[in-house]
């Protein structure tokens, strides 16, 4: 390997671990602006790393001199082989991207109490969580309903009230009324 190839793998690995940084750092923020309960920006975060690594991957093979050749032979096989498998579970990686978008665009939060528009089977509830998978729901009478984001990312969903609770009020009310200030 000459020089010029050392030097990309550096330049690579730099930009990895600074992107790396900065998609983690932007990520939270959105969270934090939005929020979002730790876990699901944790969520994010573990797809936003894989497709980075995998970005990441594949800039130093070509760096370090795999071809272009023995490149498509691996891809072509690896998304035949992708293909057959993500077919079997199409739901699941369209759950998992429709969780991304939802965590990026999805107006509700949790707290809120929304109604998911599906004709007949329109449901009702409290937004108790939204998961990698399903939007957590609990309904007047406390029946527990799980959505799949695909579905909710799919179906109209209109907000009956938005009650978030703010904990910094809540505690500051505490202290107040205990007459400590």
């Amino acid at each position: 390997m000459s020089m010029m190839n050392w030097l990309a793998i550096a330049t690579i690995i730099v930009v990895f671990l600074v992107g790396r940084g900065f998609f983690t750092r932007v990520i939270r923020n959105i969270g934090i602006e939005r929020e979002v309960a730790e876990k699901r920006v944790q969520y994010v975060l573990v797809v936003v790393n894989i497709l980075w690594v995998l970005l990441a991957l594949t800039a130093l093979s070509l760096a370090a001199g795999v071809g272009f050749s023995e490149y498509s032979l691996f891809f072509s096989s690896f998304i035949a082989i992708l293909g057959v498998a993500l077919f079997a579970q199409w739901s699941i990686l369209s759950n998992v991207t429709a969780s991304v978008i939802v965590f990026f665009f999805f107006p509700y939060r949790v707290g809120d109490t929304v109604k998911i528009i599906d004709g007949d089977n329109s449901v009702e509830g409290l937004i108790k969580e939204i998961t990698l998978f399903h939007v957590i729901l609990v309904g007047e009478d406390l029946t527990i309903f799980t959505y799949p984001n695909s579905m909710v990312f799919q179906k109209a969903v209109s907000i009956v009230s938005a009650k978030r609770v703010n904990t910094e009020l809540d505690l500051d009310d505490k202290n107040r009324s205990d007459g400590t200030d």
